[in-house]
């Protein structure tokens, strides 16, 4: 038996090696196929051991310790991939402590990234009211390099965007429109539906049907506090930015949309790993995120009536992972020890399990959580 788990590790081992090299490109992927694998040479071992005949007893013990062999395999597998393949899985994440509009555009040109086609630029267009959100002459320079079309989605409550017609005004207002072309995604219906097949809590994912008019997408987020997700970064704006009014609901109630404000909070947070999902595999890797850490409230830009920024500005980070950029903010967050508004801004974040949604994010293959910080 002991030549048998001897060999069922090496072969494990070196399976996990190929595997990952020549065929997973995520954590997720990887251990899906180590589980298949294990699967598929227990058979064969169980074949191989009632082919000998005498093996009843090697075959009983086989099985009585298979669990545990399984379990090992996985140990010995996800302990091998972490040191010989730690640094291939790890995603870059470009970030500067200076925040100007002319930083934001050298950083975007960093990755190296040409966006195809027609690109739809997603901003917050900033609730009437609010205080904190990034103006449009902040992002002017990358908006004017990139091209493309600004876009935004109504809202699922009351407010001053959660009409076509009155989100139109607030983007007059705001100036939006001003410099650049604007679209709202679902200004009219019926909406498009991205099925997600590996959804943990929905499966699909509401948004509205202009988006069908874009080859690529630039995500432009303000990092900072959220009532409900703890923060707003990538993940938020790929996920409740795209939805659509009615996506909006359906993802808050955790794919029951009459349950906006009263749907198991986690699965909340999971539905919008979900549905972010469903937009990244849309575009297909023409997709680039922008976080800026500035004017860092506890609430979100959709707040009418929102705090005053507690911490201090951070800087700007961009990347091609949505999962990588918003793990690197909330790590830069957990840092900046010396910043007495720190603990106010982590309260927010913890209170709400906001990680929950990064973490749920990793799990579904879309990004790693894994990455390189390369300070500008």
């Amino acid at each position: 038996m002991g030549l048998v788990k001897t060999i069922y590790n090496v072969l494990g081992g070196f399976y996990v090696l190929y595997n990952s090299i020549i065929f997973s490109g995520s954590v997720h992927k990887l251990l899906r196929n180590m589980k298949i694998f294990s699967y598929i040479f227990d058979k064969k071992i169980f074949y191989v051991t009632k082919k000998w005949g005498k093996s009843v007893q090697l075959l009983y013990v086989f099985r009585k310790k298979q669990y545990n062999l399984r379990k090992k395999f996985m140990e010995t597998g996800i302990e091998i991939a972490k040191t010989l393949l730690g640094g291939i899985m790890k995603s870059t994440v470009y970030f500067s402590r200076e925040i100007t509009p002319e930083k934001v555009l050298e950083l975007y040109k960093l990755l190296g990234k040409k966006l195809e086609g027609n690109v739809a630029i997603k901003v917050h267009s900033g609730e009437t009211g609010n205080q904190n959100f990034l103006r449009p002459a902040f992002w002017k320079p990358l908006i004017e390099y990139v091209g493309g079309t600004i876009v935004e989605a109504n809202t699922a409550y009351e407010g001053t965007r959660n009409t076509t017609t009155k989100h139109l005004i607030t983007i007059r207002e705001h100036g939006w429109n001003r410099d650049f072309d604007v679209e709202i995604l679902d200004e009219e219906g019926p909406d498009e539906v991205f099925e997600i097949p590996n959804g943990k809590v929905i499966q699909k994912n509401y948004v509205g049907k202009n988006i069908k008019k874009y080859d690529s997408l630039l995500v432009l987020s303000h990092f900072k506090g959220h009532p409900m997700g703890g923060y707003g970064g990538a993940l938020k704006q790929l996920s409740i930015g795209v939805a659509s009014s009615f996506g909006k609901a359906y993802i808050h109630g955790a794919g029951v949309p009459e349950d906006i404000w009263t749907a198991d909070h986690d699965s909340f947070l999971r539905s919008m790993a979900d549905a972010a999902s469903s937009v990244v595999e849309y575009f297909h890797g023409n997709a680039v995120y922008v976080n800026v850490m500035k004017n860092m409230s506890v609430d979100c830009d959709c707040c009418a009536v929102a705090e005053d920024p507690c911490m201090k500005d951070i800087g700007i980070l961009v990347s091609l992972d949505p999962i990588a950029i918003d793990q690197a903010c909330i790590d830069l967050v957990y840092a900046a020890t010396d910043d007495p508004g720190q603990a106010h801004l982590l309260e927010r974040i913890e209170s709400r399990n906001g990680v929950l949604t990064i973490e749920a994010a990793a799990e579904l293959g879309y990004g790693s959580r894994e990455y390189e910080l390369v300070e500008v």
